[in-house]
């Protein structure tokens, strides 16, 4: 059964030689990888070329750039395989990672199958969780008031394989106008389509953590989408039965709060973009929100944002 693995790849040739040997040495063979150059200004998509003369399951594609979720949706609509995968160039994937997916997808009957994760940094490598070694099965309801806590699987999209026919069959795509937060809200959509989720919890993703790594910064405008990105799931999943809203609007308060403390700090935020984060803090009630600190700092930011900021500096000092 063939499995289509999707690779965006920008100005990423200092690890991108050892993210492709770890998909090109998978013990699963029947794969198609497709490789986005989305407009490298380095030897990226050099390196790309050259595995595809070497493998034939490599297909490079060389784009203007356009973001990662133009270079995904590029993929998605020439992609084959009965199922789906999504690797991060800089990231690399130990050996059997798509079989064990492979394998539980189809043993369980799932929808989508999910792998832990490791995190890996300069000095040290672990593990995101420390659940029991085991496989985990969720329903819809279960996997969606599931996938915030941290120490679940998570709404990132490299540690899952999809099924392309519920991707097609839904028309669920990437929002090419979300540039952080698009994956939770790919996955959001996606489980919605689903009935059964299956979780193992050995990890096989290697998650590179390093100071290239675009969502290690603090504020930009374009990390301001993924406001949008959270409201739209929270409109999503207003009408599902079961689900807790409150994790996602706790989620999407936090999210404005660290946005609008950094920028102010960085002194980056315009003046438009300010406005917008103060008002948010406005945008649901405070008994919807199920963190003390999130709610106390809604409570104080609608009172004083320079109290807030105040407050915050004072409690990253300590």
């Amino acid at each position: 059964m063939l499995i289509s693995i999707i690779i965006p790849v920008y100005n990423a040739e200092k690890l991108l030689s050892k993210c492709l040997d770890s998909v090109q040495n998978q013990t699963y063979k029947d794969l198609e990888i497709i490789l986005v150059n989305d407009g490298s200004t380095d030897q990226s998509g050099f390196i790309c070329d050259e595995y595809s003369k070497k493998d034939n399951r490599f297909k490079v594609i060389h784009k203007e750039n356009g973001g990662v979720s133009s270079a995904r949706n590029t993929a998605l609509n020439i992609a084959k395989g009965r199922y789906v995968g999504f690797i991060d160039s800089d990231d690399w994937v130990e050996p059997q990672m798509f079989e064990n997916l492979y394998k539980i997808i189809k043993e369980y009957h799932a929808d989508i199958s999910i792998c832990n994760y490791f995190k890996d940094s300069e000095n040290k490598s672990e593990i995101n969780s420390s659940l029991e070694s085991g496989i985990i099965s969720y329903n819809q309801e279960q996997a969606l008031n599931t996938i915030l806590d941290s120490s679940s699987f998570k709404g990132y999209l490299w540690n899952k394989l999809f099924s392309l026919e519920i991707i097609k069959q839904n028309h669920i795509t990437f929002d090419e106008k979300i540039h952080f937060c698009e994956d939770l809200l790919f996955c959001c959509q996606y489980l919605l389509k689903s009935k059964l989720v299956v979780y193992d919890t050995s990890a096989y993703y290697h998650y590179i953590i390093h100071g290239s790594n675009v969502s290690q910064s603090q504020f930009s405008e374009k990390k301001l989408t993924s406001l949008k990105g959270l409201v739209e799931i929270i409109e999503l999943l207003r009408e599902v039965e079961g689900i807790k809203l409150n994790k996602f609007k706790n989620y999407y308060m936090h999210m404005n709060i660290s946005l609008l403390m950094n920028g102010i700090k960085e002194n980056k935020c315009n003046k438009e973009s300010l406005d917008e984060l103060k008002k948010n803090l406005s945008r649901y009630p405070l008994n919807t929100l199920n963190e003390k600190s999130v709610k106390f700092s809604c409570v104080i930011g609608r009172i004083s944002v320079r109290s807030l900021f105040f407050i915050w500096k004072i409690s990253r000092k300590g």
